[in-house]
């Protein structure tokens, strides 16, 4: 389905409002031109007027290291996003320091910079919490979920044709042998994460993020066998730059 352009935001934004106050036949035209007009095009991804992208604007490099940000011993995947992704957009070189994010930036651009690193950072940190404690979900499933974010925020999305990253822990069931029932979610972590990661890249409140997250893990909870995700068999995996692996550099 295409995406909703500028256009069609503002009509459906008219549509709505004759469809709430308008009089006699005008709030059932209404409903139906919504209708169709939702039919046609996506209005999921949020709306640029009013969610500006994370990296709209200018940046400058500069031939000195600026810190950027400090992260913790056991996040380098989340460390690693927030690398690749200041590296693909800005094209600013950064580098690690110990802990520290380092990148060759102007000071107004490095504190730009820092801003959009704790931003994500902050994000990925609450959004992981909240997927951790699913019931279903391993300790192995983060970075799948990491990767989620990571391609959705960059609108990376793996296409048709792409196998999803392994889900560890799950194995093929034998024939004529009934699975002992389990806990488990019905919904690879990897689809799970894309639509969150774009929001996070609009700035999307981060109460709402979350809000999805647990409305979308809840409704695909299940008590049934731990089987492979059929979208993951449907997939070959073909890894493109600048995607970042499950296991990521340690910093």
């Amino acid at each position: 389905m295409k995406p909703a352009n500028s256009k069609a935001r503002a009509l459906l934004k008219k549509l709505q409002a004759l469809a709430e106050r308008g009089i006699d036949g005008e709030k059932r035209s209404a409903q139906k031109k919504i209708a169709r007009l939702k039919a046609r095009l996506d209005f999921t991804a949020p709306d640029p007027a009013e969610t500006p992208d994370l990296f709209l604007g200018n940046f400058k490099r500069s031939t000195t290291a600026r810190w950027i940000y400090s992260f913790g011993r056991n996040e380098f995947d989340v460390a690693n996003s927030v690398k690749w992704a200041i590296e693909s957009t800005t094209k600013i070189r950064c580098m690690y320091r110990d802990l520290d994010l380092l990148a060759e930036a102007s000071p107004a651009t490095a504190n730009k910079l820092t801003g959009i690193a704790t931003h994500i950072a902050h994000s990925f940190r609450a959004l992981l919490e909240k997927f951790s404690v699913v019931d279903g979900v391993s300790v192995d499933d983060r970075g799948v979920f990491v990767v989620g974010l990571y391609d959705g925020m960059m609108n990376e999305a793996r296409m048709a044709g792409q196998r999803l990253p392994n889900r560890a822990g799950l194995t093929k069931i034998r024939k004529g042998k009934k699975p002992a029932p389990v806990t488990s979610l019905h919904v690879h972590p990897y689809t799970v994460a894309l639509s969150l990661g774009k929001q996070i890249r609009f700035s999307v409140p981060l109460e709402q993020i979350a809000a999805e997250l647990e409305a979308v893990t809840q409704k695909r909870l299940s008590c049934s066998a731990a089987i492979p995700d059929p979208a993951a068999r449907r997939h070959r995996l073909v890894r493109r730059p600048g995607t970042p692996r499950t296991g990521g550099t340690s910093l």
